[in-house]
Order: C-alpha cells, then structure tokens, then sequence
C-alpha cells in the first residue's frame, strides 16, 4: 500500500523557527572585501556613457568589475546561459546589474555606487510577452516547452473551453539578503556560503 511521504524542505523546521544560518551570519575574516552591486536605476534604456572615475579614486575602493572583465561569455541563467551577468548596451529592467563594486568595506562601496555617474537614454518599455513578439523585441530566442500529446486528451473530452491566459514568470527565492562569502582554505580550496 501507497503511504504518502511528507515533501517538506529538510531546513523546514529550522527556516519556521528563525534558526538557520544566512551569509549574513558568518563571522567575517579580517581582510575580507566587500561587493556591492552597481544596477541600473530605470527599466529598459540604452546606456550612452558610464563615468566611473570618481568612484575608482575612492579610497578604499579595490576594483570595479563590468561586462569588459568577464573573459569569456557575459552568460548567465538557472537552466540555460540566457541574460547579460553585467549590462553591456542595454538594460532590460530597473535593477538590472551593470557593475560590481569591490572595496574594503561594504560602507565603502556603498558610497562608491553614488559616485557613479550614468547617461542613459529612454527606451519603450515593454511589460508583456505579446508587446514583445508584437514588436519583435525578445530578450532571447523564443523557446517552447511541449509535454504529452494535447490533440488525442482533446479528443476524450466532453467539453473544451477555449481561452487566453498569462502567467508572470516566478523565482524561489527566500527572504533572505542575497549574496555569497568565498573563504580561502589551505591547499588552495575555496568554501563559498552562498544564499542559494
């Protein structure tokens, strides 16, 4: 006989009681450096010049990484490389990153980021799917998904009902501060806690 198996999380019990342990928990080695996230201020623009100079001669500030720093693609995504890690020529949405502050204190880069200067030019914004393929502006490539074979359960139906939906896209995520802490170890190991 079939007995039904709680699907719970293992971390469940301790998520419900606020015991578990966030990056924001680890105890912060001396010499650590801390990033902060450059992203953009408005939804869907062409950037025309990013002036980074003022928050470079900071002091403090160790490095500000763009799209020009990653030696191969400027690709990421959860199941398939399909988004800029930094913005290059556009930004697609209000938070898009365009630039990775790395200062010796998180206070540091924080005010760095303001000492960024941007001049972005207005784009249409576009908020569905259909304005999109209306105006041939993908992101990406279109792609489909198909699971089963819809003529033939149509087929056994008594009644069908035909209409139009839409469905927002929608990510996991706890609430949580998001971010990762690399900790150097011996024989050139790397551990990572990471909020994922």
């Amino acid at each position: 006989m079939y007995k039904n198996k709680s699907n719970s999380a293992l971390d469940s019990y301790t998520l419900v009681r606020g015991e578990s342990l966030y990056v924001d928990d680890v105890n912060i080695r001396q010499g650590t450096v801390h990033g902060v996230v450059f992203d953009s201020p408005k939804a869907h623009r062409k950037i025309k010049h990013i002036d980074y100079s003022k928050a470079e001669a900071l002091e403090g500030v160790e490095r500000i990484f763009t799209y020009k720093d990653i030696p191969d693609e400027n690709q990421i995504g959860g199941i398939i490389p399909d988004e800029p890690l930094f913005a290059e020529d556009e930004v697609h949405f209000w938070g898009t990153p365009i630039a990775l502050i790395v200062a010796e204190s998180e206070f540091t880069a924080r005010k760095a980021r303001e000492l960024i200067e941007i001049d972005i030019e207005e784009l249409p914004v576009i908020t569905t799917a259909k304005q999109a393929k209306a105006k041939g502006n993908f992101i990406n490539v279109p792609r489909s998904f198909s699971l089963g074979d819809s003529e033939k359960a149509f087929s056994n139906c008594e009644y069908i009902y035909e209409g139009e939906t839409f469905s927002n896209g929608q990510e996991h995520l706890y609430i949580e501060s998001q971010g990762a802490y690399a900790e150097p170890l011996e024989n050139g190991t790397i551990k990572i806690t990471s909020s994922t």
